[in-house]
């Protein structure tokens, strides 16, 4: 590459994922760049803004990162474990929050995606593409346990609260959060019944949920026996808002209370993000990757770059940059638009070549990589 924030990140990508062949690392790191230069993941439009950084054709670009999606040998999980395994331990150090979804890939595939729940984005732990419309090889319950036994190791002792909505408000899900140590935290559909708690300990007849709060403007936080066949002793936290069609009923293992219920709401930060993904941002959607395994790569290249745009917008706010790309009065711009303008700030602008190591992934030394993420 010719610029010299590219080439540096180029080498990391080179030192930091070490098993895979040097072109291989080259051209990952290569697709990173045009994908954030483009702003967009469709193959000829990152094939141009490459142009600049290489003395090949348009045409041999595209080429060149078409193979990558396809070459089978680039295993996606190992390559992204390595990233976790030095990305998790910064959050360790506090409660993490972890944010399940389940989003489409036009009709071609469906994207099983856990995030970690950051400032004021969801920042991709792992995922798992499956069919769109044909049949599934694996339930919906084991992909989801395939990714929390990927996650568990990295994760550790450290306490964690898993967020869905209504899709995974049901008994497999909960067992398996159970299964794992970690708290849960889902919304629940209203047709489901429940038997509360009286004060005095006994339970009460048994209704539907959206009972419990039958009225605009009521609430209800307590424990209940939720549902009939599967049973499950939890807290229920309800309030239906009067500005609202309906209320807000979610189910945890912890204390039910309004706190639950704003912790909940942090989950729709998840629509923020794919929107950013999709048709506010990097367009993933209009690429034409149809092969399951070919979105799994294309889905590794946008995530290293979502990645290393959240720790260039925490770098530049860190370092007090944030005014020249967003209004001092107001809060336009999200933190991937942020951290990629100060990226191709540094990338244009040799007068601020002491910045663009520290506005790196990771940090090398002689010992270990190190990560950190500070707004």
């Amino acid at each position: 590459m010719r610029n010299p924030l590219w080439t540096v990140w180029q080498d990391q990508v080179k030192e930091f994922f070490t098993h895979l062949h040097g072109h291989q690392s080259k051209t990952l790191a290569l697709f990173v760049v045009g994908v954030i230069k483009a702003r967009s993941l469709v193959i000829p439009v990152v094939a141009e803004e490459l142009l600049a950084e290489s003395e090949a054709k348009a045409s041999s670009i595209e080429r060149r990162l078409e193979r990558f999606l396809s070459n089978e040998r680039i295993e996606t999980e190992k390559t992204w474990d390595a990233l976790l395994a030095q990305v998790l331990p910064f959050f360790r150090r506090g409660p993490l929050r972890l944010v399940i979804d389940l989003t489409s890939y036009e009709e071609h595939a469906q994207v099983i995606y856990i995030g970690l729940l950051h400032h004021s984005r969801v920042l991709p732990l792992v995922w798992k593409v499956m069919p769109g419309w044909q049949r599934w090889d694996q339930g919906l319950w084991e992909c989801i346990e395939e990714l929390f036994k990927r996650l568990a190791p990295h994760i550790g002792e450290a306490e964690c609260t898993v967020l869905g909505d209504s899709a995974f408000g049901c008994s497999p899900m909960v067992a398996l959060c159970q299964k794992y140590g970690w708290h849960y935290l889902f919304r629940i559909c209203a047709h489901h019944t429940c038997q509360p708690y009286a004060p005095a300990g006994h339970l009460l007849p048994s209704r539907r949920v959206c009972d419990v709060v039958a009225t605009q403007g009521s609430r209800f936080y307590g424990r209940v026996r939720l549902w009939q066949e599967e049973q499950l002793e939890t807290n229920l936290s309800a309030y239906w808002d009067p500005h609202e069609e309906e209320a807000l009923l979610v189910i945890s293992d912890r204390p039910a209370g309004g706190a639950r219920l704003r912790e909940y709401r942090l989950w729709w930060r998840v629509e923020s993000t794919f929107q950013d993904l999709k048709s506010r941002g990097w367009q993933w959607e209009s690429c034409h990757v149809r092969r399951l395994d070919r979105i799994d790569r294309m889905l590794l290249v946008l995530f290293l770059a979502v990645w290393w745009l959240v720790h260039g917008a925490a770098s530049c706010m860190h370092h007090g940059k944030r005014d020249r790309y967003d209004r001092h009065d107001r809060r336009d711009k999200s933190i991937f638009r942020i951290g990629r303008l100060y990226l191709l700030d540094l990338a244009g602008n040799s007068s601020r070549l002491c910045e663009r190591k520290k506005c790196l992934l990771f940090r090398g030394s002689s010992v270990k990589w190190r990560f950190s993420l500070r707004f």
